[in-house]
């Protein structure tokens, strides 16, 4: 039997040339709709097993890919894209009814209702009178500027990614290459997107739960966030738990930093975008 992409003989259900894998295409579609159902629920069944893990056992899952476990679980990206999907697909599928308020560190904070709320400074230091004019336009059209800024926060988490990875790479500079602390954040995030989502859906689904079950729920979830990251950097990387103190508190505090800049150059985006 040979390949069917560059007629090599196969030895194996790959070819060892080029790669492709040997698959025959024509066959009775009872046997591609088969292949199909196994394929989906073998993902299924890998999301499972990387779920449970990744929710409670920080770094668990980040340990063993690194270690060569990896067909167990959803490859890294995958899981990161699946996540983040999830997240912002609900704010397609449960749109907010919300009143849009645009105004600046000047004014009074509008009251009353349920209302989406965007502050931005009053002035700039840097082209000022330009600034000026895309506020106007912001407050004149406050539902586009926030569509602008909801179309971009997913581009920026993205890039949120390789810095936290950098990050990551400055304060375990012995502990594997920038790839290995990529794959941390990308496991890392598809955690916090999870929680993000639960919480998202707790806020959309009041009426299903009374209010101190849900404050209650909310108050958990926040202080895993809290907690992960430093259970999760120990399993991973080790390290005494003062030294994983001190570096989670300088990890965040500089992720804190570059997280408002990027928040802030893209309200910035959306003000040039209305």
């Amino acid at each position: 039997m040979q390949c069917a992409n560059c007629a090599r003989p196969l030895d194996g259900p790959y070819c060892s040339a080029c790669g492709q894998k040997a698959v025959e295409i024509h066959r009775p579609l009872r046997a591609l709709i088969s292949q199909a159902i196994e394929e989906t629920f073998s993902v299924d069944a890998r999301l499972v097993r990387t779920l449970r893990p990744l929710l409670f056992k920080p770094g668990l899952v980040t340990r063993e890919y690194l270690s060569g476990h990896r067909v167990v679980h959803v490859q890294p990206l995958k899981a990161y894209l699946i996540s983040a999907l999830v997240f912002f697909g609900l704010f397609t599928a449960f749109p907010s009814r919300a009143q849009i308020d645009v105004f600046t560190t000047e004014e009074e904070r509008p009251s009353g209702g349920s209302r989406m709320q965007f502050q931005l400074p009053a002035h700039v230091s840097i082209n000022d009178a330009k600034y000026q004019e895309l506020l106007a336009r912001a407050k004149a059209n406050p539902e586009g500027f926030a569509s602008a800024v909801g179309s971009s926060v997913p581009r920026a988490f993205f890039l949120f990614l390789p810095i936290f990875a950098a990050l990551l790479a400055l304060f375990y500079r012995r502990a594997g290459y920038y790839v290995d602390h990529l794959v941390f954040s990308l496991y890392y995030h598809s955690f916090v997107f999870v929680v993000f989502t639960a919480l998202y859906l707790m806020s959309r689904t009041s009426g299903l739960l009374p209010g101190t079950v849900r404050a209650l729920i909310g108050i958990a979830l926040l202080g895993w966030l809290v907690a992960y990251l430093p259970i999760a950097l120990r399993r991973v990387y080790g390290g005494s738990g003062w030294i994983t103190f001190l570096k989670v508190a300088g990890l965040g505090i500089t992720y804190l930093v570059v997280f408002w800049v990027g928040f802030m150059a893209i309200l910035f985006i959306g003000l040039s975008t209305v």
